[in-house]
């Protein structure tokens, strides 16, 4: 596979996944607005402006409207859900040929859908029904990426950015939640955590409805099996990353798995008990730059590696 045609793959892989939690975020945080006092509706939403980019709360106004606008339209917020899309279009657009038709024409049709959007106007009715619509489209853009693309080496990489992505989304989450200072989380905040994180149905069969920080945190971290935890996605990521590149040599291959590996042991191994005794913002933090890590390893021994390191 052509580097250029991985690398357009990756980050398009990247901005779906970013655009789709931005979408679910808002939405559930719109939804939840009614159910809040204004201290706490204010206190939340400090957490998600935290949690989907790298602004603090100050350089923002403080009213939902406001808020929102930046957090979806704004293309000069380059974590945007608009400006996600964008990206993610572009990417696309640049390897048309490693794509099927419907994954090119949902992607188009739902960049052009949010982009004819006026940002006053989705508050005339429930502002969180157009994030419920956006969430929709990408699942079936989700769908149709699973059922028309052949599951090659291409596929691979977007199943890594895809991944690699949303362990650090759910890694911020879930450190703007359980970081010690500031505004505790009440309640409530928990349970629309869950949500955030499309979690609340899975947890509570689980765990019945006993919402408490510890299993959250369990849940969220370490649980095998569902799609958004961070042990799930690590699997998957190291799963793709030994199916990328099958030809290259072992010594190109082996810095990249062994990331991968350390990755993986760090949450295979890990004890709940000994993160919430206060160890979590640091195994958070530790997860985030280790991903950073095998970004940086993957692109240097796949994408952008010079021709004196294949002679």
């Amino acid at each position: 596979m052509l580097s250029r045609v991985a690398d357009s793959l990756y980050w398009m892989s990247r901005y779906v996944e970013r655009a789709e939690h931005t979408a679910r975020v808002m939405a559930v945080k719109l939804e939840s607005m009614v159910e809040q006092q204004p201290e706490d509706a204010r206190a939340s939403w400090a957490r998600v402006v935290e949690a989907l980019q790298d602004t603090h709360w100050d350089d923002l106004p403080q009213d939902a409207p406001a808020i929102t606008k930046r957090l979806v339209f704004d293309r000069e917020n380059e974590s945007s859900l608009l400006a996600s899309l964008s990206f993610a279009r572009d990417n696309a657009r640049q390897v048309r040929e490693a794509l099927s038709n419907e994954v090119w024409g949902n992607l188009n049709r739902l960049y052009l859908h949010l982009s004819g959007v006026q940002a006053d106007a989705i508050w005339v009715h429930s502002p969180a029904i157009l994030f419920r619509d956006v969430l929709d489209e990408m699942q079936g853009l989700e769908g149709v990426t699973y059922s028309t693309l052949s599951h090659g080496e291409g596929w691979y990489f977007l199943e890594l950015g895809k991944y690699i992505e949303r362990v650090q989304l759910l890694g911020r989450m879930l450190d703007v939640h359980f970081r010690q200072g500031g505004v505790a989380p009440k309640y409530f905040d928990w349970l629309v955590l869950l949500k955030f994180c499309t979690a609340f149905e899975p947890y509570t069969k689980l765990y019945t409805a006993s919402i408490r920080p510890q299993k959250i945190a369990e849940f969220l971290l370490f649980d095998p099996e569902f799609p958004h935890s961070i042990r799930f996605s690590i699997d998957k990521m190291t799963e793709a990353l030994a199916r990328v590149a099958p030809g290259a040599p072992p010594a190109r291959r082996a810095s990249v798995e062994r990331l991968a590996g350390r990755l993986k042991a760090s949450v295979d191994f890990g004890q709940i008990d000994e993160l919430m005794s206060g160890g979590i913002a640091t195994f958070l933090s530790d997860i985030t730059r280790q991903c950073e890590k095998i970004h940086e390893a993957l692109f240097a021994s796949y994408i952008t590696y010079g021709a004196e390191t294949v002679l």
